[in-house]
Order: structure tokens, then sequence, then C-alpha cells
């Protein structure tokens, strides 16, 4: 027969005698214990009515043998600042009922909590009772308001390539040969070509809070299509931008204008500088001192004398281009930049600079080149131009027919100097993980500690709070592996494809580096080519 009886109507446990008339237990650690073995474990002991059943009395008889009481489980919901999230906090049963998906909807609703309530969320986070000990407290996001979704602005889609857009090259005659002076047709529009295409402002979606409150969206800006010189709405598509004349487009920020091509027969100080959105062709020369930028392209027929070309796309200067070098300093008279591709028939003195290709038909004597890809010294195939003193700045790979000069003239070649770039990327990145591991060695000595606390409930929101920690490190682990393995392609890749290929001869006085490794030339050296090879500079002939 057991020694205690449970209250069903009003959950206590009680002890069906008092110690002192059944002579056992004998003191509050017995009893506990003996509650400990007993079906009611998990229920809450009354601390006090234990205490006082051993305390010597005379009045034994009236003092309680209330136990222990079983407890429901008690859910509490908490709405954020901006009404968006709803966190539900949750003790689990000691002895008592667990909370229903029923009850914990009425707990909601009871909030005033009617919207963006997730259904699995929510029962994902009632299951957790059957896991957690008893009087275990956790807690979990269960709805989410949503933000208004902004409407996106009217979309201006370009129907038609631009003055930007078109690639100029030497046309072939019937004989084989090249026109240098015959640049192919210029991109032109005609009456009535479609350019340019308005797509509509959309309204965007509403939002609401947990509370069901609605929050306008912000519609997108429905911008009109501007028509410029030359050009006309549709007049069966008020969307649609059409030419009104004939000409070259010119794309703007929400229309396009039709224009021809702005042409000079010389840059000189008649004309003073040039500043233009959009391609310029120069036919003649640009002098001594002047300027020439453009957001289109660049072309001169004839030389660049000691200017400057700047370019937001290519640079095509089908003579030459020189300049002098300038006294006390290193830099010179003459510079040529751009964004896209460079042609220049032979250089001298000039700081030319390009984000993609650089080609010089002849040769570049005493320049400082920059490319970001390839600068090739000759015409395709075989190149075998020269390049004659100065330095090549940065390239990827590198192809000339002469590299420096028989008098030992000094030309300096860096190859692959983005590789410094990325070495220190990676060093960051190493650094980033070792930080990571810390914190992770950090957090697996908290959680050691977090075991040896007594208390059930306390233990599992430390445990709960480091697994969380954890569950982050991992990610970003992960993701730090990720970026190292990518920055590494890309350092092997680089030093894979740089190369010098020099096609006739090598003179002595040439200096290279690629990447980090340096190597000096002191004599002559027949066609070859200069790699990175097993963490090491080669030359194979």
């Amino acid at each position: 027969m057991s020694m205690f009886s449970f209250d069903e109507q009003s959950g206590y446990v009680s002890l069906c005698e008092h110690p002192r008339d059944a002579g056992f237990p004998t003191t509050s650690s017995q009893l506990i214990e003996l509650l400990e073995q007993s079906p009611y474990a998990n229920y809450e002991y009354i601390d006090a009515n234990i205490g006082k059943l051993f305390i010597p009395s005379s009045q034994y008889q009236n003092q309680s043998l209330v136990v222990a009481k079983a407890v429901d489980a008690h859910l509490e919901v908490k709405v954020d600042a901006k009404n968006m999230v709803v966190e539900a906090s949750l003790t689990t049963a000691r002895g008592g009922k667990i909370v229903s998906m029923d009850m914990a909807q009425e707990v909601l609703a009871e909030a005033g909590v009617i919207k963006g309530i997730s259904l699995r969320a929510l029962d994902t986070f009632l299951g957790q009772q059957f896991k957690q000990p008893p009087g275990a407290h956790y807690t979990a996001i269960v709805a989410h308001g949503r933000m208004p979704k902004e409407g996106t602005d009217a979309k201006f889609v370009r129907l038609c390539s631009t003055a930007q857009d078109r690639v100029l090259s030497p046309q072939a005659t019937s004989g084989g040969k090249v026109d240098m002076r015959n640049l192919g047709a210029i991109i032109t529009v005609k009456p009535g070509t479609p350019l340019m295409q308005r797509v509509p402002a959309t309204p965007g979606e509403d939002g609401f809070t947990v509370f069901g409150d609605v929050m306008p969206a912000k519609p997108g800006k429905d911008l009109p299509l501007e028509p410029f010189e030359g050009t006309r709405i549709d007049p069966n598509n008020s969307d649609m931008l059409i030419a009104d004349a004939k000409g070259v487009p010119v794309a703007l920020p929400r229309g396009m204008r039709v224009d021809d091509v702005l042409c000079f027969h010389h840059v000189d100080v008649s004309t003073g500088h040039v500043e233009f959105d959009g391609s310029v062709i120069i036919s003649g020369d640009v002098k001594d001192g002047m300027r020439v930028k453009a957001t289109g392209d660049i072309t001169v027929l004839g030389f660049v004398e000691s200017a400057t070309i700047e370019s937001k796309s290519e640079v095509t200067v089908m003579l030459g281009a020189v300049g002098r070098k300038r006294e006390n300093v290193e830099n010179f008279t003459c510079n040529i930049t751009a964004s896209r591709t460079i042609s220049v028939g032979y250089a001298q003195y000039c700081h030319i600079k390009t984000e993609q290709d650089l080609f010089i038909e002849r040769q570049a004597l005493h320049c400082d080149l920059s490319a970001r890809r390839l600068i090739r010294v000759g015409k395709a195939n075989n190149p075998r131009g020269k390049i004659i003193g100065g330095n090549i700045l940065d390239a990827m790979r590198i192809e000339t027919g002469e590299l420096g000069a028989p008098s030992g003239t000094k030309t300096r070649v860096f190859i692959a100097q983005y590789w410094h770039d990325l070495r220190q990327k990676q060093q960051q990145i190493n650094d980033f993980e070792k930080l990571l591991a810390t914190k992770a060695a950090a957090l697996q000595q908290a959680r050691k500690k977090a075991n040896k606390i007594p208390d059930p409930a306390q233990r599992a929101h430390y445990i709960k709070k480091i697994t969380a920690s954890e569950q982050q490190i991992k990610i970003k682990t992960a993701n730090t592996k990720k970026k190292k393995h990518l920055v590494k392609i890309k350092i092997a890749r680089l030093l894979a494809t740089s190369r010098l290929k020099v096609n006739e001869l090598m003179h002595p006085g040439v200096e290279l580096k690629i990447a980090q490794e340096s190597k000096q030339f002191s004599r002559i050296y027949p066609p070859n080519m200069v790699r990175f090879f097993e963490g090491k500079i080669t030359q194979s002939f």
C-alpha cells in the first residue's frame, strides 16, 4: 500500500499518515527520497510542509500532510516593441497538464495575436515539452508580422546598341589588305527604330503586424519616358520610345537621344579641351597639352602628342602616342586611360593604363604600361613588336617580339601583381578562422562548466544558449572555409595563367617579377616563355 495519496481535483500529494504515527520516515531527507522513488517524483515538492513534519511538536496532528503538488505547464507570449515578432515562453509541467495546441492558440488570442502565426513552429515548440525535463523553461518565435514590400520604380530597358557599345576596327579591302582609315560603320538608327521601353512601377505589397494592423506598402516611383532630341513616344505604345531621326543613339537616365558622333579634324588650342558624353572621332592629331575625355569610344586617326586621353569605353590611336619625361619627376606628358581595350600604333614616353587589354602594333619605348589582362606588342597570333625600357606595371600575360635593348636598357616587368591583394585577403581569412577556433574552444569550456550547474532549469538555459552560439560558429566556419578555398583557387589560376612570351629576343637588363618572385636577366635569350611553376620563375625555350 502506498504511503502517498493524490487528490486529482486539487492536485495535491499527501502522506496517508503522519511520520510520527507511522514511525517512518524519520527525516525530511528520507521523505524526499521516497517521493523521488514514487510516481510523484516530477511533482513540485512543498519544502515548508515537509520540514514542519519533523519538527517536534505536541500539536503535530494539526500539521498539513501535503508534501507535493502537481503543477501544469505554463505558457506566456511576449510581443516585441514593433508588434512584428511574438516570442513564446513555456515552463514544462511538473506532474500537471501539458499545453495543447488549442490552449496555445487561446493564449495567443488573449494577447491579441491574430496574424502571422506559424502553426508548424508552434507545433514544434509545444512538442519540446516531451523532451525537456520537468520545470524546464524554454522560448521560441512562433509568429511573425510581415514588413511591407516596397514597389519597384519604373524601369527603362534599352532596346538598341549605343555609341558606347560599338567596337571600332579597321576594315579589310578586296585585296586582303587593311584600310587603317576605314573603321567600319558607326552604329546608327533610322526613324521608327525602338530605342527604349518603359516597365511601369509596381504598387508593392502591404505588410501587417501580429495584431493584424495593416502596414501600407510604398509604391514605386512611376517615372515617365523622356523623349530627347531626335526621339519621340511611339503613338501606339506610350511605354515605348522610338527614333525620330537618323543618327547615333545615346542612352540617358530615363530616355535616349539621337545625335551625330562628335567629330574633330584636330584637337588643339583652337578647339580647346574636349569633354563629351558619347563617342569622339578625331581625324587628325591631338596636340600638346590638350585633353580629350569621353564616356564612349575615342578614336584618333593621327597622333596623340603629349596629351591626355580618358575614356570609359575604348581608345584607338591609329598612328601613335608620343610624350616626353617631365623635368625632375618620373611621370610623362602623355597619358592614356580607358575602362576597356586600348589600341595604339606605337608609344613613346607614355603612361597607358586599361582595365582590360592593351594592344600596341609596333613598339613601346620607355613607357609605363598597365593592363588587367593582356599586353600585346605586335600584331596578333605571333607578335613581333618591341618593348624597350620603361615599366610594365601589371598584367597577367605579356606577348612581344623583343624585350629590352642590346645596350642593356633597364626594362622592368611586373606580372600577376593582383596576387598581393589575394594573399592579403587570404591572410585576413586565416586570421578570422583562428578567431572562430578560439571562440569554439571557449564555448566548449563554457559547456563543461554549464554541465556542472546543479539547477536543471538553469543548466538547460545555459546549455541552450551555448548550443545556439556553437551553431553560429559552425555556420561561419563553413562559410570561411568556402571563401578560403575560392581564394586559393583564384591564386592558383592567376599563377598558372600568368606568363611572359618573347617571340624573338630577350636582351640583358630585364628585371622580371611574377607575384612575389623576382629574377634578373643579364644576357641575350632566344625565343622563350617565362612563367611561374612550382613556386619559382621558370624559363622554357
